[in-house]
């Protein structure tokens, strides 16, 4: 960071719904080419929709989400969302959570200053006072260098995906 900028990370609350979704649409972007879907696309709508719902259940959802206000107060200059997962205990985790972090997004214009570490120091300080002791992510390209030195580190046996067959 500059030393210059006032900057604060703060709980997403209700209203900051919309900004989450259009970080996450600018990241797939970036990531993947993935165009932004217009405001009235019928997954776009349930996933502002289901945000809403998180933010204003708030820890009992389950799911935070801590942002960055841009600082032109122009919308959110960047956020991180968490979510838990129930499994079933064992002896490294006897409360059989698991935290899964994903939508670490930082607007363009506030790259390179240090706001995806804020936003995601943030969660893991949230997941820490939860008692959440296994996390787990996705990382492009971009955010692994961040991640590994915040303790990530590849998983243990061969991580698979399977998605179903669209009918």
């Amino acid at each position: 960071m500059t030393g210059t900028e006032e900057v604060r990370v703060r709980r997403a609350v209700p209203g900051d719904e919309e900004e989450i979704q259009r970080l996450r649409h600018k990241m797939a972007f970036d990531v993947f080419g993935a165009e932004p879907p217009a405001a009235d696309e019928p997954n776009h709508v349930a996933a502002v929709k289901k945000l809403r719902m998180w933010l204003e259940a708030g820890d009992e959802a389950g799911t935070v989400c801590f942002v960055i206000d841009a600082l032109d107060g122009n919308g959110l200059a960047a956020s991180a969302i968490g979510t838990i997962d129930e499994r079933l205990p064992s002896s490294r985790n006897p409360a059989g959570q698991s935290g899964y972090i994903y939508g670490v997004c930082t607007e363009e214009r506030y790259r390179r200053r240090g706001y995806s570490r804020l936003v995601l120091q943030a969660l893991l300080d949230w997941y820490t006072a939860q008692g959440i002791v296994r996390l787990e992510l996705h990382s492009s390209e971009f955010g692994e260098g961040l991640y590994r030195e915040l303790g990530f580190e590849d998983p243990k046996g061969v991580a698979l995906t399977r998605w179903a067959p669209h009918q």
